[in-house]
C-alpha cells in the first residue's frame, strides 16, 4: 500500500513538473534567446582579425587578434586539420614558419620559437630581427647592443649557437636564403663579412681593418655590392664570391665617371646587379647638390614658370639635382651614366640592357596630378639614346616584359607594345570593339584603363576589360578573351603571389603568367556585391573556388602546394579566415558573440537619376519592426555600393567619427547612395543624386521623412555643406575637412604633392572640369561659402587644425560665413589633428558628439550644453 502511496505521490510530482515546465520553460527559453541591445561600453569586446602566414604546405596558419580598446594582440598559430591545436602568443608579432615543424614571432624585442611537433618552447631576448634559412636548418638572430650597433647569432633549429658576429651596422641577406653579408664597425676600424648556411656554416671576410665604414650591401646569386662611405669620395665595391675577387670604383679612377659627379651614399640607394653579374647599377650625386638646397632664412624667389614650386624644394631636390642612375660595365671596367639633368628619373628593362628615361616635369607648368613626359631608350651598351613616346600621359609607368624585349603601355585608349630591338610600335588593341579603359569613369580629363593582368613566356600579354582577361599576341594578329565574365556580369582579376622583390620602380617586375599551370583569380559582381575566387587555367578554362553575397579577400598561398589562406565576411557576418584545399575550410569566426546581440541587416537599393539606374545600400536598425518608424543618417561621398558586404566593428574610435553598426545599434536607418555627378554643377546633381535615394527608401514607409540627418568627410563634407544649400530635406548635418570655397581650394600648394591643387578641380574629385578663369562662374556656384545664405539646416562641423590636405582655414571660412548670417552652427576645432582625427581621446570625442548632435535633432534627444551659445570649457 505504502508503494502504491509512493507511485502515487511520484506520478503527481513529475506531472505537476511537467505542467510547470510547459508553462515556464518558452518563457525561460525566450530569455535565453532574447538579444541585447548594443551598447558603448560593449565595444570593447570587438576584435579585429588580421591574417598572417600560412606554412609551406598550408598544415599550419597565423593570425592575429586586435582588440582596439585595449591595444592588446593576440597572435594565434592554429593546425588548419586540427582547430583545437592552437598556440597563442600574447602581444606578437612577425610571425613566420620554419616548413611545417615550427613558428617564431616577437613580442616587443623577445625573440619566440616552438616546435609544433613537440610544444618545446624556446625564447632570446634583445632580438631585433630573425628569419630561417632555406633549407630549414638555421635560425639567424641579429640581436641589440647597447652601442647601437647589431650582434648575430645563427643557431640550429635545436637551438646550438654555430656562428656568432658582434658590431653589425648593416646587412642584406642572400635573396634564396643562404647566407648573409653585413658590415661591422669597431672603433675605428670597418669591415665586410658574409656567412653562408647551406650544408655548412661557412664565414668569409671580405674587407676588414679598413679606415671608413660600409653601408649599403646587397646580394645577388654570385655577386656581393656594398658602398664605402669614404669622405668626399664614397667608394663602390663589388665581390664575386666564386672568383673571391673584389673591384672598386671611385669618381677618380674609372673611364666615363662624370667628372663632376661623386658615388651617392644616401643609404636607400643600394645598387641593382643584372641578372647575368655583367652589371652594376648605382647613383652618382651631384657635385653642387649642397648648393643649390634651399637654405633656412633666405629670401625665396618664385617664378611663375618655374618647372616645380619653390614648396617642392624645402622638402626634396629638385629633379635637376637629384641622384642619377649609372651602371658600372664590371668585364669592361667603365661607367654609363644613365640619367642626366634633362632626363632626371628613369628605370630598367627586365634584360638590364637598356633604361628608359625621362623628364616628369618636363611639361610643367601644367594642371594634371601627373604630367606628361617623353619617354627615351638609352642603350646600356652603346650609349645611344633615342625618343621612344613623345608626350606619354597616362599616369603609370610602361609595363617591361620579363625578357626585356618589350614595353606595353596605354595611349589614347588603346593599348600598344613597342618592340625594343625592332624599334618598332605596334597598336596591339586596334578594331577591336570592346574598350580596355573605364566604362563607368566619372571623372572629367584623361580615361584611365583597366590594366595589365601579366605577361607569359609565349611572347603574349594579359589585358584587363571591365569584366575580362584577353589574351593578346605582341603583335597584335592575335586576339582571344579567355574568360566568361561579361556575360555573366563577373570581374576576374589574376591574383599573384611571391613576385620576386624589386629595387622599386628602378627595376621591371619579372613574373609571368603560366598559361597552363593557371592562376588564382578573384571575382566579383558589381551589380550584386557577391564576390568570390576562381582559378583559371588553359586546359580547364575557369573554375569558380568561392562564390556568394559576402566579401572574398585572398591573403597568400602555401609555397608547395595550391592551398589558398582568405577572409569573407558580409555586413552581418564578422570577418572569418578560411583555407581552401579542394574546399572551404573555416579556421577561425572572428566575434562570435555577436550572436547575443540584437544586429542590423543591410540590402541593396536602386533608383533612377536622369535615365540612369544607380545604386545604394540602406543598413536597417537593429531590432527593426516594420511597423515603426525610425530617423535615418545619410553618409555621403562617391560610389559606396562596395560597402554592402563590409563589417564594420562597433568602435568609438575612428577617424571621421562616423561608424555604421554605432548608429543602427542605436535606431538609426543609415543610407549610403551612389552619386551621379554632372561636371561644373555639382551643388544640382549631388542634391539630385541624394534626394532620389532619401526618397526612394522614404517611400518603403519605414524611415521618417522629417527625421534625416546627412553626413560627410573630406569630399564628402564638401558635398555636405553644398546639398544644404540647395535643400532644407534635412533635420541636421555634419561634415568634416571640408572645401568651402573652390577659388582658394583652387589656387592652393597642397601638402602631399608639393604641386598647385588645380587638378582637383580640372579632372578631379571636385569635377569643374575646367580651370578657373576658362569657367569661373562653375567655380563660384558650386562654393558652399558663397551660397551660405540659403543654410537652415543645423550644421556641425568639425576639422583637424593642423589639417593641410584640405586646409583647416576652409572650414574655418565657412563657420565665419554662418556666424555673419547668423546660422545655426557649431564647429569644433582638434589641435594638433589633421585630415583624419588620429589620438584616441580625440576620436571618442568626436565620435559622442556626432552621435549627440544627431539625437538631439533627429530623435528629441536632449540639447548639449557644448552646442549652446558662450559655452564654457
Amino acid at each position: 500500500m505504502k508503494a502504491i502511496n509512493y507511485m502515487i505521490k511520484d506520478f503527481f510530482f513529475r506531472f505537476t513538473c511537467f505542467i510547470f515546465w510547459l508553462v515556464t520553460c518558452p518563457e525561460i527559453m525566450g530569455q535565453a534567446d532574447q538579444k541585447k541591445q548594443l551598447k558603448t561600453d560593449d565595444y570593447k569586446l570587438w576584435s579585429q582579425l588580421n591574417p598572417d602566414k600560412i606554412s609551406i604546405n598550408g598544415k599550419w596558419v597565423s593570425y592575429n587578434l586586435h582588440y582596439k580598446y585595449s591595444d592588446a594582440d593576440s597572435l594565434i598559430v592554429q593546425n588548419s586539420d586540427d582547430l583545437k591545436n592552437r598556440v597563442i602568443f600574447p602581444n606578437a608579432s612577425d610571425g613566420k614558419f620554419n616548413a611545417e615543424s615550427d613558428f617564431a614571432c616577437m613580442t616587443g624585442d623577445t625573440f619566440k620559437l616552438i616546435n609544433l611537433k613537440t610544444k618545446k618552447y624556446y625564447k632570446r631576448n634583445a632580438v631585433s630581427s630573425f628569419e630561417f634559412s632555406s633549407n630549414y636548418k638555421y635560425l639567424i638572430l641579429f640581436l641589440k647592443q647597447n652601442n647601437g650597433n647589431l650582434g648575430l647569432e645563427i643557431r640550429a633549429i635545436n637551438g646550438k649557437i654555430l656562428e656568432a658576429g658582434s658590431d653589425i651596422t648593416h646587412y642584406c641577406y642572400d635573396p634564396k636564403m643562404n647566407g648573409v653579408v653585413y658590415s661591422t664597425a669597431n672603433e675605428k676600424q670597418f669591415g665586410i663579412e658574409v656567412v653562408t648556411f647551406e650544408d655548412a656554416i661557412i664565414n668569409k671576410i671580405i674587407v676588414k681593418n679598413n679606415s671608413f665604414p660600409f653601408q649599403n650591401v646587397m646580394w645577388k646569386k654570385n655577386a656581393i655590392a656594398f658602398v664605402g662611405n669614404k669622405i668626399n669620395d664614397p667608394v663602390l665595391y663589388n665581390y664575386d664570391l666564386k672568383k673571391k675577387q673584389l673591384d672598386s670604383l671611385n669618381s677618380a679612377n674609372n673611364l666615363g665617371f662624370s667628372a663632376d659627379m661623386k658615388i651617392s651614399n644616401l643609404e636607400y640607394r643600394v645598387p641593382i646587379r643584372s641578372d647575368d653579374g655583367s652589371k652594376l647599377f648605382f647613383w652618382m650625386k651631384e657635385s653642387l647638390y649642397e648648393n643649390s638646397k634651399y637654405k633656412q632664412g633666405e629670401v625665396q624667389v618664385w617664378n611663375s614658370k618655374d618647372k616645380q614650386l619653390f614648396d617642392f624644394q624645402k622638402y626634396m631636390p629638385f629633379y635637376t639635382w637629384s641622384d642619377k642612375m649609372a651602371v658600372w660595365n664590371l668585364e669592361e671596367n667603365k661607367v654609363l651614366q644613365i640619367t642626366d639633368k634633362e632626363q632626371p628619373k628613369g628605370f630598367l628593362a627586365a634584360d638590364y640592357r637598356t633604361a628608359f628615361i625621362y623628364d616628369p616635369v618636363a611639361y610643367e607648368p601644367q594642371t594634371k596630378q601627373n604630367g606628361p613626359y617623353d619617354l627615351y631608350e638609352i642603350d646600356l651598351k652603346t650609349g645611344k639614346k633615342k625618343l621612344v613616346i613623345k608626350n606619354y600621359s597616362a599616369g603609370v609607368k610602361p609595363s617591361g616584359s620579363p625578357d626585356g624585349r618589350n614595353i606595353c603601355y596605354q595611349k589614347e585608349g588603346q593599348w600598344w607594345v613597342y618592340n625594343i630591338e625592332q624599334k618598332k610600335h605596334t597598336c596591339i588593341t586596334s578594331r577591336m570593339t570592346n574598350s580596355f579603359v573605364s566604362e563607368d569613369t566619372d571623372r572629367p580629363g584623361e580615361i584611365a584603363s583597366y590594366g595589365i593582368a601579366g605577361w607569359t613566356n609565349e611572347s603574349q600579354i594579359v589585358l584587363y576589360d571591365k569584366y575580362d582577361l584577353w589574351l593578346l599576341s605582341l603583335d597584335g594578329k592575335f586576339k582571344k578573351r579567355i574568360t566568361n565574365g561579361r556575360e555573366r556580369q563577373k570581374s576576374y582579376r589574376v591574383k599573384l603571389f611571391d613576385v620576386e622583390v624589386t629595387h622599386g620602380d628602378t627595376e621591371t617586375k619579372k613574373y609571368i603568367l603560366d598559361l597552363n599551370k593557371g592562376f588564382l583569380m578573384t571575382a566579383s559582381n558589381k551589380e550584386t556585391g557577391e564576390t568570390g575566387l576562381s582559378y583559371w587555367s588553359l586546359k580547364l578554362g575557369i573554375k569558380e573556388l568561392v562564390w556568394g553575397h559576402k566579401k572574398v579577400l585572398p591573403i597568400s598561398k602555401a609555397k608547395n602546394k595550391n592551398v589558398y589562406m582568405y577572409t569573407e565576411q558580409s555586413f552581418s557576418l564578422p570577418p572569418r579566415l578560411l583555407v581552401y584545399d579542394g574546399k572551404p575550410k573555416e579556421i577561425i569566426q572572428s566575434n562570435k558573440h555577436q550572436k547575443h546581440y540584437e544586429w542590423p541587416k543591410n540590402e541593396r537599393i536602386e533608383y533612377m537619376v536622369n535615365g540612369q539606374k544607380v545604386k545604394g545600400v540602406l543598413s536597417y536598425p537593429a531590432g527593426y519592426k516594420k511597423d515603426e518608424k525610425y530617423p535615418m543618417i545619410v553618409y555621403i561621398y562617391e560610389r559606396q555600393f562596395y560597402r554592402l558586404n563590409e563589417y564594420e566593428n562597433p568602435t568609438l574610435f575612428s577617424g571621421d567619427g562616423f561608424n555604421v553598426t554605432n548608429f543602427t545599434a542605436q535606431g538609426y536607418f543609415v543610407l549610403y547612395p551612389d552619386i551621379v555627378y554632372e561636371f561644373g554643377n555639382l551643388r544640382e546633381s549631388v542634391t539630385k543624386s541624394v534626394l532620389v535615394a532619401v526618397d526612394t527608401v522614404i517611400r518603403k514607409g519605414n524611415v521618417h521623412p522629417n527625421k534625416i540627418g546627412l553626413i560627410g568627410h573630406s569630399f564628402g563634407a564638401y558635398e555636405t555643406n553644398l546639398i544644404i544649400t540647395q535643400t532644407n530635406r534635412f533635420a541636421a548635418a555634419v561634415a568634416g575637412s571640408a572645401w568651402t570655397d573652390l577659388v582658394s581650394a583652387y589656387l592652393y600648394i597642397g601638402p602631399s604633392f608639393r604641386r598647385p591643387d588645380f587638378f582637383r578641380t580640372e579632372n578631379h574629385q571636385l569635377r569643374i572640369g575646367k580651370s578657373l578663369y576658362e569657367d569661373m562662374t562653375s567655380y563660384l556656384n558650386n562654393s558652399p561659402v558663397l551660397l551660405a545664405e540659403s543654410i537652415k539646416t543645423p550644421l556641425l562641423g568639425w576639422v583637424g587644425e593642423d589639417d593641410r590636405h584640405i586646409h583647416s582655414l576652409q572650414t574655418m571660412e565657412f563657420y565665419l560665413a554662418l556666424r555673419r548670417l547668423n546660422k545655426e552652427h557649431t564647429l569644433l576645432v582638434y589641435p594638433h589633428e589633421g585630415h583624419e582625427i588620429v589620438s584616441k581621446k580625440n576620436q571618442e570625442d568626436l565620435s559622442l558628439r556626432i552621435m549627440k548632435w544627431f539625437d538631439h535633432y533627429l530623435k528629441e534627444g536632449p540639447r548639449e550644453n557644448w552646442i549652446e551659445p558662450n559655452y564654457k570649457h
